[in-house]
């Protein structure tokens, strides 16, 4: 069955959702809220639970929550694991790399140039030497946990794809684990499917994010 996502016109929080129904193979279709009145009925409508997007209509119900939804299509692709350890190590992954993710999410919002050079002296230092780690210790092999696509490395590639677009691939050039990781990646069916399709919005851009402010403030 196709769900329906409910998202302003950019990446955002819901990047993470659109990357896990495209591995997942979970057709979709986008309604972009562009006006604050959309906005302001869709929660007079009960449909935002806690007043926020995105949100995902799916099977009759209105879900919520990213990093839930996430979860929620990656489990129905197969991709949490396939034994409890497994399953606790992505999750752990899968949250350090919305911790990582967390330091570009401004960009825009907070400057262009300042939230980036914030995550260079501070977030990529931190996170990438740590996930070139992981991927060495995995053996080398693309992935973070056992040898096929997981939750982990979809919330890594939201990462690596935002520094390879925004600050250019030469910033992956110390870390070859996450060079290889960000190849791998690109050659899953699905996944490149998503990147070169209508489905993947375009980075923050002055528009998009006056548009944004204008919905919710």
């Amino acid at each position: 069955m196709s769900a329906v996502l409910y998202y302003f016109d950019g990446r955002g929080k819901a990047e993470i959702v659109r990357l896990a129904m495209a591995a997942a193979n979970i057709p979709f279709t986008q309604e972009f809220v562009r006006e604050k009145k959309q906005f302001e009925t869709m929660r007079a409508e009960g449909k935002l639970l806690f007043g926020q997007l995105p949100m995902v209509e799916y099977e009759g119900h209105h879900l919520v929550q990213s990093g839930s939804m996430a979860r929620f299509f990656a489990e129905q692709g197969g991709l949490i694991g396939s034994n409890e350890e497994e399953k606790l190590k992505i999750d752990i992954l899968f949250e350090g790399t919305r911790d990582f993710n967390s330091a570009f999410m401004p960009y825009g919002f907070l400057g262009f140039k300042e939230v980036l050079d914030n995550a260079k002296a501070t977030a990529m230092p931190r996170y990438l030497p740590i996930y070139n780690f992981i991927l060495s210790r995995n053996g080398s092999n693309g992935y973070m946990v056992g040898s096929k696509l997981s939750l982990a490395d979809l919330g890594l590639l939201e990462v690596v794809l935002t520094i390879e677009e925004l600050l250019g691939e030469e910033e992956l050039k110390p870390y070859p684990e996450v060079q290889n990781f960000l190849k791998t990646m690109k050659s899953n069916e699905q996944i490149s499917k998503y990147l070169n399709s209508d489905l993947r919005r375009k980075k923050n851009d002055e528009k998009y994010v006056n548009e944004v402010k204008s919905v919710l403030y």
